[in-house]
């Protein structure tokens, strides 16, 4: 009697698992697989001086760089759906999960509406509404990606995965930083774009991480329940 009554409460939460595993996996292989494909597109144009240019409108690299873009963004969001199951587990001040969806959605908005050429900054000379938008979706993915990665830092688990994410955190905050002050300061755009390229690459690399932290965790409830 026992039996029939807890088989299909198990069942269904052994399939959830199961999905919040691959969901993860899949998740933090996209990341990698983003980061890559961005660093394709850097050697292949390395007069590129910063990130979003590469998926400019007419440039060679573009379709290979927002198609990067869109990987990031079904990262993120594919990392939220597998936190979904952990309930409260990732909840600093809102869920984690809600700071990931939203993200992945603006990367997704980055990645269909490009730059115009030379990716002007917006408000400047020549630049065009479509810069506006996606400077502005890019930046608060950007932006989103380092809130989730504090969100992440103070959550009382693994505290490998905590540490990871402060050191990131502090990483990809100061090299973005002064890559903007660069920026905006018109200094010398190789070190801006360099530093941008490095922030981007930390917080793509985090997404990885934290999505493979994520299936295995996932995984290792799993084992413990059988």
């Amino acid at each position: 009697m026992i039996e029939t009554v807890e088989r299909p409460i198990t069942r269904p939460a052994r399939t959830r698992r199961a999905l919040a595993v691959h969901t993860a996996t899949i998740g933090g292989l996209a990341a990698f697989l983003s980061a890559t494909l961005i660093w394709i597109c850097r050697l292949w144009e390395p007069g590129v001086q910063y990130v979003s240019q590469l998926g400019a409108t007419a440039m060679p690299t573009a379709p290979v760089f927002n198609t990067a873009l869109l990987l990031l963004a079904i990262a993120a969001v594919l990392v939220d759906r597998s936190l979904v199951s952990r309930g409260g587990e990732y909840v600093v001040g809102w869920s984690v999960a809600t700071t990931l969806l939203v993200c992945g959605l603006c990367f997704a908005v980055a990645s269909v509406v490009t730059c115009s050429p030379g990716c002007p900054i917006p408000f400047t000379e020549g630049a065009l509404p479509q810069d506006l938008i996606h400077i502005s979706f890019a930046v608060l993915g950007f932006v989103l990606a380092i809130v989730a990665m504090g969100q992440v830092a103070v959550v009382r688990r693994r505290p490998w995965m905590r540490a990871v994410s402060v050191v990131t955190l502090v990483a990809v905050g100061v090299t973005s930083f002064s890559g903007a002050m660069i920026a905006l300061l018109r200094g010398d755009t190789a070190v801006g774009g360099n530093l941008e390229f490095t922030a981007a690459t930390l917080a793509i690399a985090w997404f990885g991480v934290f999505g493979l932290q994520v299936a295995a965790d996932e995984r290792r409830i799993r084992r413990n329940a059988h």
